[in-house]
């Protein structure tokens, strides 16, 4: 059976952020039972929103040249071609320099990084799992629309918090 084809849309892929522990997992794997186990899946393409000073997205480049780094959502997805080509994505949207509302809240571009997810689902005419790490969106009408639309294209859509893992 041929390794699963990861894509990975990020805000930022630096030390010590939700996108560092997830992301290395998936490339040098992880401790699990007393053993090494390295996922049945390869991290091929990255999209990473912002770079900060100690970004780690050239580095891990380098470290794995299957991986790449593309400069849009739409062409991490079809890795540069016109169709999706990859097998599943990792849609991680925290930390980062965004603007917070009357709440506080830190407006994540979550949503807007799924939709864009979704228009490369649509004009591909194929789908693949999407896992969002943390909650959706802080916008609850959008957070629905993101559950409405991966009901309506059929595709599995997990979200949740992947650290305590």
């Amino acid at each position: 059976m041929p390794r699963l084809k990861i894509a990975a849309v990020v805000t930022e892929y630096r030390r010590n952020c939700h996108a560092q522990h997830m992301i290395d997992r998936l490339l040098w794997g992880y401790p699990w039972q007393g053993h090494h186990h390295h996922p049945q899946m390869d991290l091929v393409s990255l999209y990473v929103d912002q770079e900060p000073e100690n970004d780690l997205s050239a580095e891990r480049t380098q470290l794995f040249p299957s991986l790449r780094r593309y400069p849009t959502i739409p062409e991490a997805l079809t890795r540069g071609g016109s169709k999706l080509a990859v097998d599943g994505v990792l849609l991680i949207g925290e930390h980062g320099r965004y603007e917070t509302n009357e709440k506080g809240q830190k407006l994540y571009p979550r949503y807007e990084f799924f939709k864009e997810i979704v228009k490369v689902f649509r004009d591909s005419g194929r789908t693949a799992p999407v896992f969002n790490d943390k909650h959706l969106s802080w916008n609850w009408d959008w957070a629905k629309e993101m559950v409405d639309l991966a009901r309506e294209l059929d595709f599995p859509f997990m979200a949740g918090s992947s650290l305590s893992v």
